[in-house]
């Protein structure tokens, strides 16, 4: 059977842990496998003395990926590939920190994206201003656009040669008629999102935990903003991503009832 691999990112202190496990505990129809990726040059670090899970444990198996940027392409589908040879109808659900080289890293059966309820809305979006500079910055330099669209490090091997470096600059007629290709209009939309924020555009459910965060009053704003946003790259693949905004550790929340049926719902389509 295949493998079903579930993707749960965010900022730091966001509540992933708390969604991953609803996913575990509510959700996964058996024992699934967790997976918690950390990245070398990060802050988030591998508790010392982890036991591995017991026969009564939720989890089939509990595993830390400490990984560097460069090779994370190689070492995710290592590691999924040794589960998948241990248990041919495995269920993985990785947790990680939010990283743009892990989007596409893996083909993910689905991705959830858990973030804090914000400040105010510009610890999310980029001004207009930010957003016009930081547009232009990635067309005009080839290093910074596979960074930005596809997490792929700058001192990778291929960034070096000849051909990437002295390439002449995006005329303005050209830069108007990528913008209106498809992967010009997302770069467009993912570009007004803080860097760190990228891994909701390609998220099928995006919690705002408002466990999390200063202002819960934010929250409702910044899931209306985020709704249009990713309208713009809505496809008949994508049209039932869900932006939820609800205390995942609360049980008297309505609205964490209506997220534990979108992770029902999400599961049922592996």
């Amino acid at each position: 059977m295949d493998l079903a691999v579930v993707l749960v990112s965010g900022p730091r202190r966001s509540g992933k842990s708390s969604v991953v496990s609803l996913m575990i505990e509510e959700v996964a129809d058996g024992r699934a496998h967790y997976l918690r990726l950390s990245a070398v040059n990060g802050s988030k670090r591998m508790p010392v003395g982890i036991n591995p899970p017991g026969c009564d444990c939720a989890v089939a198996s509990a595993q830390w990926l400490c990984y560097e940027q460069e090779r994370i392409f190689e070492m995710l589908p290592e590691m999924l590939a040794a589960i998948h040879k241990r248990d041919q109808s495995a269920r993985v659900i990785i947790e990680s920190d939010a990283d743009p080289a892990l989007i596409h890293a893996y083909p993910y059966d689905q991705q959830l994206f858990v973030m804090p309820a914000p400040r105010s809305l510009s610890d999310v979006f980029r001004s207009s201003t930010q957003a016009a500079r930081a547009l232009q910055d990635v067309l005009d330099d080839t290093a910074e656009f596979a960074a930005e669209v596809f997490g792929v490090p700058y001192d990778v091997g291929y960034m070096d040669d000849d051909s990437w470096q002295d390439r002449d600059l995006l005329s303005k007629s050209q830069i108007e008629v990528f913008l209106q290709s498809p992967l010009g209009n997302q770069l467009a939309t993912r570009i007004q999102l803080r860097p760190e924020y990228h891994g909701l555009v390609e998220s099928d459910i995006v919690v705002i935990n408002t466990a999390a965060g200063e202002k819960r009053e934010m929250a409702e704003g910044c899931c209306r903003r985020l709704e249009q946003l990713l309208h713009r790259v809505q496809t008949p693949i994508t049209n039932y991503r869900t932006i939820l905004c609800c205390n995942p550790d609360d049980p008297q929340d309505p609205r964490r009832h209506k997220l534990l049926n979108s992770l029902r719902a999400l599961c049922s389509r592996q």
